[in-house]
């Protein structure tokens, strides 16, 4: 029997209509960097739920917010993100490598630190000897905290900040649409307000072109040779456009996944020697904490033991991702491997 595999999103599969559209558009092989139709007909339909101008695809969610960040913030420039976010933790530095960036997480813990740190950091004016502001970036949902979705009024409120002092926005929105469904609201309502914003379609989509950065059509424009620079200029796109747009019609498993999440949650409280982390808006994410003695990559080799795969997080947290793909069955053996695991 094959194993449960929660350790990403990355692992949701293509549906049949996926397949069926990479098939029929086989032959759809174009030269040119924006030259195949159905990479347009994708980049279209990004920006559409982005409520931006336009989009261009990329090979990885990290290199869309490389880009971002190269495009907003000029060498030698302080970035302010959330603690913990995935740009300042888990893109290689490339923002200091590529551009000369300095990042800076806000000391506040968790998702969403106070308007008042935004506003405090934002303050601070660049000199001779500290380098000056010039770009915030929010990430929704925010993984290290669980899949926490950022609601309307807190990402518009930093935004609003961030104007006012003249300072530009970038919404990592890997899991965007994972908060639009938590929180009830759209794509368009939580991204529009950002002068950029990035996607990941592989991530709950198992989309073969796994991301895209939406702005205006100016920064698109100014995206398309920075992105040649950094090597993503994917060629040719036509079967893997047609598929990525043809999941992006179909947005109605992301409850089935984070109804599936809330059970897998349920679970794994039973187990006396996990600990859950609470969520106030669950999406697709579990986060449990191992009793010591034990470890989390030593409880995650025990998990895999039992057919489980779950990702340490860190020297005590265990991250599980829920995707389509992911049934409940699969849900109920993940609960009884854990307890079988750690008995």
């Amino acid at each position: 029997m094959r194993p449960v595999d929660l350790r990403s999103d990355f692992l949701a599969r293509p549906t049949d209509a996926m397949l069926a559209a990479a098939e029929a558009a086989r032959d759809s092989r174009h030269f040119g960097l924006r030259e195949d139709p159905w990479q347009r007909r994708l980049e279209a339909r990004v920006a559409e739920l982005t409520g931006h101008e336009d989009a261009l695809v990329f090979p990885t969610c990290t290199m869309a917010n490389t880009a971002a960040l190269l495009l907003h913030a000029p060498p030698g420039s302080r970035v302010i993100t959330q603690a913990d976010a995935h740009v300042f933790l888990s893109e290689a530095g490339a923002g200091a490598a590529f551009g000369g960036l300095t990042l800076r997480p806000l000391a506040a813990a968790g998702a969403m630190p106070p308007l008042d740190n935004w506003q405090r950091a934002l303050a601070e004016a660049g000199d001779a000897q500290r380098p000056a502001v010039r770009l915030c970036v929010l990430e929704n949902t925010h993984n290290r905290t669980g899949g926490t979705p950022l609601p309307v009024d807190y990402v518009n409120g930093v935004v609003a900040l961030a104007k006012s002092a003249g300072v530009k926005t970038h919404l990592d929105g890997a899991r965007l649409f994972d908060a639009a469904h938590a929180l009830g609201t759209t794509t368009v309502e939580l991204a529009s307000a950002f002068d950029s914003v990035s996607v990941s379609l592989n991530k709950g989509f198992g989309a073969p072109i796994a991301a895209a950065l939406a702005a205006s059509t100016a920064t698109i424009a100014a995206a398309l040779p920075l992105r040649q620079r950094l090597g993503g200029g994917l060629r040719p796109t036509g079967p893997s456009a047609a598929a990525t747009f043809t999941g992006l019609a179909d947005l109605t498993h992301f409850a089935t996944v984070h109804a599936l999440a809330a059970r897998l949650a349920e679970g794994l409280r039973d187990n006396p020697k996990l600990r859950v982390e609470d969520m106030r808006v669950r999406t697709s994410m579990v986060i449990a904490h191992v009793a010591a003695p034990l470890d989390a990559t030593s409880a995650c080799a025990l998990f895999a033991e039992q057919g489980l795969l779950a990702l340490p997080f860190d020297a005590s947290r265990i991250r599980f991702v829920v995707y389509r793909g992911i049934v409940a069955d699969d849900i109920e053996r993940a609960i009884l491997a854990a307890r079988v695991a750690l008995r």
